[in-house]
């Protein structure tokens, strides 16, 4: 019974706790109120926008693709972009691994991801470095790197057959750069001069994607091996594997002895811990948000206990415990911080929506911040924690403002 008892009061508590809330915000003291729900959501926004970006920072560095949901790679200290440094440890023998994984039931396709930066050259045009990214095509395959695969034959006809197809696809930015439309022929050249391999442009991206806008060209993975010499050992950076399956990634995980096999959900949160900027910027958006939030709580909650004083006496002479005046107290000010946090989280989002805006018709094509569940997730942590950081604040106040016949606490 007396726990029955104990939950009864509880909810007693709650339900009075919410009608002074109420009566708060709608009669007696909007503004402290409102000042105190706005104090945390512009805490909980603030992290969430700058969250938000920290995440986009982070997996900007990855080769991503919409009709992805596994990525295998090697182990590396985690220091390096898997974009851009083509020093990293590559997986070796992928065309037959990537075929063995397609044929699997539940995976739709498999390609191996090799990235190079190499020098092509347009007719009448000068050599320039483009980043080249080569796959094994497949129709479902439709992007790589923010850029269209349209135009590739399927399978690796080269490594397939030796039928040498000379197949690349441009970015926008790669056409622009080169001067080069479609169907003009493309050299590979070399300090020591151009490489005895024909490529043609089959497609040049519309550029609708983040991607797009850099010097990116998409090409058969067996050509770019030639081209680049990985051929020896049937190199890759990583292997990228379509499938809907989520109890595939443990047999993922066995393909190589020393990789590392990400998913289309983790991938972005765990970008943040292996960047330190994102890492950074995210703590420190932590950080402020709850100074902010608390600062804001606990000063409306020391205007609030002042202007109750009387109430509070008066609670106090009819029997009412301290304890049960604090949890009154308490209560309400964490509805407050909950109220907050979901407002909060909703300008977030709206301010992450106005900053991708805002840098796709000034600076990129793209989104420069992601939204993620756990950064949301975060946000309602963060108002809880400025709950929680005022409670003991409140506690003093109450014990300056009892009378001497107030029960201990």
């Amino acid at each position: 019974m007396g726990g029955i008892e104990r939950l009864r009061r509880l909810l007693g508590v709650l339900q009075v706790s919410f009608r002074r809330t109420y009566t708060r915000a709608t009669q007696t003291a909007p503004g402290r109120t409102w000042l105190s729900i706005g104090g945390v959501a512009l805490a909980v926004g603030l992290m969430v926008v700058v969250a938000g970006i920290g995440v986009g920072i982070a997996t900007q560095s990855t080769v991503h693709s919409e009709n992805v949901d596994y990525w295998i790679t090697p182990e590396t200290d985690g220091s390096s972009s898997a974009l851009v440094d083509t020093n990293s440890p590559r997986l070796g023998s992928v065309h037959p691994t990537a075929a063995n994984l397609s044929n699997m039931e539940t995976v739709e396709y498999a390609s191996p991801v090799l990235q190079q930066p190499i020098r092509l050259k347009a007719d009448d045009g000068e050599a320039q470095n483009v980043l080249a990214v080569g796959i094994v095509g497949h129709p479902a395959f439709t992007e790589i790197a923010d850029v269209t695969t349209d135009g590739l034959t399927p399978g690796d006809p080269y490594y397939e057959n030796g039928t040498w197809t000379g197949e690349v696809v441009l970015s926008a930015g790669a056409a622009e750069l080169l001067s080069a439309t479609e169907s003009d022929p493309l050299e590979v050249t070399r300090p020591a001069g151009s490489v005895d391999r024909n490529l043609s442009v089959t497609t040049i991206d519309a550029g609708e994607r983040q991607g797009s806008q850099f010097p990116i060209v998409v090409m058969q993975l067996s050509e770019l091996q030639a081209i680049t010499g990985a051929d020896t050992n049937d190199e890759a950076d990583q292997i990228v594997v379509s499938s809907t399956d989520p109890n595939i990634e443990s047999t993922l995980a066995t393909v190589y002895s020393q990789s590392t096999v990400s998913t289309r959900a983790g991938l972005n949160a765990q970008a943040v811990f292996d960047e330190e900027l994102p890492l950074a910027l995210s703590v420190t958006a932590a950080i402020i948000a709850a100074v902010i939030g608390t600062l804001f709580v606990m000063t409306t909650t020391g205007l609030s206990v002042a202007a109750d004083r009387k109430k509070l006496a008066t609670l106090a002479a009819i029997g009412v415990s301290r304890s049960t005046r604090f949890r009154l107290l308490a209560s309400e000010i964490l509805m407050l911080t909950a109220i907050g946090a979901v407002i909060g989280v909703l300008l977030g989002l709206g301010g992450i929506r106005l900053a991708n805006i805002a840098a796709q018709r000034t600076v990129i094509s793209g989104d420069v911040a992601a939204t993620e569940p756990f950064v949301v997730a975060v946000g309602f942590v963060i108002a809880g924690v400025i709950g929680l950081l005022v409670l003991p604040y409140l506690a003093v106040l109450l014990r300056r403002v009892g009378t001497a016949t107030e029960g201990g606490f």
